[in-house]
C-alpha cells in the first residue's frame, strides 16, 4: 500500500478558504432569508456543510447521472457548476409549496411545478450570493439551464483540481444540500484578491436594516434530569421522567447560549410557544 503524504500547507490553505466561504454564506443568509420569507412566510438559513478538493474526473465519477445540474458563470472570473440530487431539491420545492412535511418516497423526476420552483430557488440563491459578496460591489452570477448529467457540461480538464463546496439550506420542512463545483486555483485567487483588496480598509458598519434581518436562534429548555446508566436501557414508553423545573417557575430562554429571557410555556394554534415574561435574572 502506498501512503499519500499529509500536506499540512494544503489543509491550512483550505481552512482559510473555508473561513472566507462561511463568512460569505453568513452574509448572504440575510438576503436569501428575506426572499424566502416573502415566498413562504418562513425564514431559511445558508451554511457551509463541507468542502473538499479532488480532480475533476474523480469528482464527476461520484456524481450520479440523475442529479440535476446547471452551469454557474461569474463573468471575467470563472465558470463553475451547481448540482444536487432530486430528493434534495424537492425539499426546497416543498417549502415553497408550503407543505407541512415531505413524502417519504417521491417520483424520480421533479414535476413541472417543482422544476419551476427549483429554478426560482437557484435564481434567488445566485442573487443572494451576489449581494453577500465581500467585494466593493455585488457579484454578478449567471446561471445556465437546469438539466441532468453533470458530465455533459465538461467545464474543466480531467486532471484539473476542483473544489466541491456543499451549501446547506435549512428550510422549514428540512435541510437540503446544493453542491458547488469550482476550479480550485481560480476560486482561491478570487477569494484572495477580494480579501487582500479590503484588508487595509476600515471595517464598514453594516446597515441597521441588514442587522435587523439577521436570524438568531432562541432556545428554551423545558428542564433537565439525571438518570443513571443502569436505568437508561430500561426506559419504556409511558414512563415519567421528573425534571428539575417547577411548574410555577418561568423557563429560561437563551440567545447565543446566554440566558436572556424568562418565559412561560404554552401553545399557539397547533404549535408550542413561549410567552416572554421579562429579562432573565443576571444572577
Amino acid at each position: 500500500m502506498t501512503l499519500r503524504p499529509f500536506d499540512f500547507r494544503e489543509i491550512a490553505a483550505m481552512d482559510d478558504s473555508a473561513v472566507v466561504i462561511r463568512n460569505w454564506l453568513s452574509k448572504s443568509t440575510s438576503f436569501f432569508s428575506e426572499d424566502w420569507v416573502d415566498a413562504t412566510g418562513y425564514s431559511a438559513k445558508l451554511s457551509l456543510a463541507g468542502i473538499k478538493t479532488e480532480s475533476y474526473d474523480t469528482m464527476l465519477e461520484k456524481i450520479p447521472r440523475e442529479d440535476l445540474c446547471c452551469s454557474v458563470d461569474i463573468p471575467d472570473r470563472l465558470s463553475s457548476m451547481w448540482y444536487a440530487p432530486v430528493p434534495q431539491l424537492r425539499v426546497v420545492a416543498a417549502d415553497l409549496l408550503c407543505q407541512e412535511e415531505l413524502e417519504e418516497e417521491g417520483p424520480s423526476d421533479l414535476t413541472l411545478v417543482e422544476a419551476d420552483l427549483v429554478q426560482f430557488f437557484i435564481e434567488r440563491l445566485a442573487e443572494s450570493l451576489g449581494q453577500g459578496w465581500m467585494g466593493d460591489s455585488e457579484l454578478s452570477i449567471e446561471l445556465g439551464e437546469l438539466g441532468k448529467d453533470a458530465r455533459k457540461l465538461r467545464l474543466f480538464r480531467g486532471n484539473d483540481l476542483v473544489t466541491n463546496i456543499a451549501i446547506e439550506i435549512e428550510c422549514r420542512v428540512g435541510k437540503a444540500v446544493l453542491n458547488w463545483l469550482v476550479p480550485k486555483a481560480k476560486f482561491g485567487d478570487m477569494l484572495d484578491d477580494t480579501v487582500d483588496n479590503r484588508s487595509g480598509e476600515h471595517a464598514a458598519s453594516p446597515p441597521k436594516e441588514m442587522v435587523g434581518r439577521l436570524p438568531v436562534e432562541v432556545v428554551t429548555l423545558l428542564g433537565s434530569a439525571k438518570i443513571s446508566m443502569a436505568k437508561l436501557p430500561h426506559l419504556k414508553p409511558g414512563q415519567l421522567i421528573i425534571l428539575d423545573q417547577r411548574i410555577d417557575d418561568p423557563l429560561t430562554s437563551t440567545v447565543d447560549e446566554k440566558p436572556t429571557f424568562e418565559c412561560w410555556p404554552g401553545r399557539l394554534g397547533n404549535q408550542q410557544a413561549v410567552q416572554v415574561a421579562g429579562p432573565s435574572d443576571p444572577s
